[in-house]
């Protein structure tokens, strides 16, 4: 039970990291062909660069455990179980806080 969870976890991060990607992506491109940025067009953000560097992170760190657990007893698998939700929690938090003074950065210029 716990592999599928991390699995279904690690997959879910990458399906929306992908999805608000390409939303964000394109809200970008048609906020730059508007007259609000006056012909400067932002293609690649945060999340293409850093954030997609800090997104493989938090998928070795998933990818780690799932190794892990599949060789361990029960009383191990949970303890490395709850260090990797941890992990993810803080991780995402950093994620969300560094992504919002990105935008912040892109709306000032």
């Amino acid at each position: 039970m716990l592999i599928e969870s991390l699995s279904a976890m690690k997959k879910s991060f990458e399906s929306a990291y992908e999805f608000k990607t390409r939303v964000e992506e394109e809200k970008l491109l048609l906020e730059g062909l508007g007259d609000k940025y006056r012909g400067y067009v932002v293609f690649s953000d945060y999340r293409r660069n850093e954030g997609k560097r800090r997104f493989n992170e938090l998928s070795e760190l998933i990818k780690g455990a799932l190794d892990e657990i599949d060789c361990c007893d029960s009383k191990t698998a949970s303890s490395i179980y709850l260090q990797t939700l941890k992990g993810v929690l803080l991780q995402t938090r950093w994620m969300q806080v560094l992504e919002l003074y990105s935008k912040r950065d892109i709306k000032n210029k």
